[in-house]
């Protein structure tokens, strides 16, 4: 359940990204262009892009910890001499840290939201609250996509335990004599 639902955050997420990132690049370049050939720069081209730029940062991260291509210190967890299942206990530890960091960003994200709602970005006569919006999604995604992770991660830890030998035969001693 929580793998599809995941799955489809990250879909969404990436899809917007990419949105968020052609949309960036091309104030940037009718920035640059009014700037520099018109000779009349647009007041509101540096600000809306920082906007969209801090929001593809928001939605890119979230894509990322999805498809678990983070910048990552794995030290730890790829020391061939620590048996598996301790690997497995180390990921779920940074894994339920960073479920906690995603409750955090996701609380005071809201928070914030709900706090600066009033403010108004000037140069583009709209709400601040459409950028804070991203801090809360962040969060909401980060802890979807963790929870998803953390369950993957408990059933390896699970399957990854000492093998047992089942036995094949079921003739007693006496009947091998």
């Amino acid at each position: 359940m929580w793998h599809k639902f995941s799955l489809f955050l990250a879909r969404m997420a990436n899809v917007f990204a990419v949105f968020l990132l052609s949309a960036m690049a091309f104030v940037i370049l009718l920035g640059v262009f009014f700037r520099y050939f018109l000779v009349k720069p647009l007041p509101w081209g540096e600000d809306l892009a920082r906007s969209l730029m801090i929001l593809l940062a928001l939605f890119g991260v979230g894509v990322v910890m999805q498809n678990k291509s983070h910048v990552a210190v794995t030290v730890f967890v790829e020391m061939k001499k620590l048996p598996p299942r301790i690997r497995t206990c180390l990921l779920l530890i940074a894994k339920t840290l960073v479920l906690g960091f995603g409750l955090v960003m996701g609380y005071f994200g809201a928070e914030l939201l709900v706090s600066m709602r009033p403010q108004i970005i000037p140069t583009l006569n709209i709400s601040i609250k459409w950028l804070y919006l991203g801090f809360p999604f962040y969060g909401f995604f980060l802890i979807v996509s963790t929870l998803d992770q953390i369950s993957e991660d408990i059933k390896q830890f699970r399957n990854s335990g000492p093998k047992v030998k089942k036995r094949t035969s079921t003739k007693t001693q006496l009947e091998i004599q």
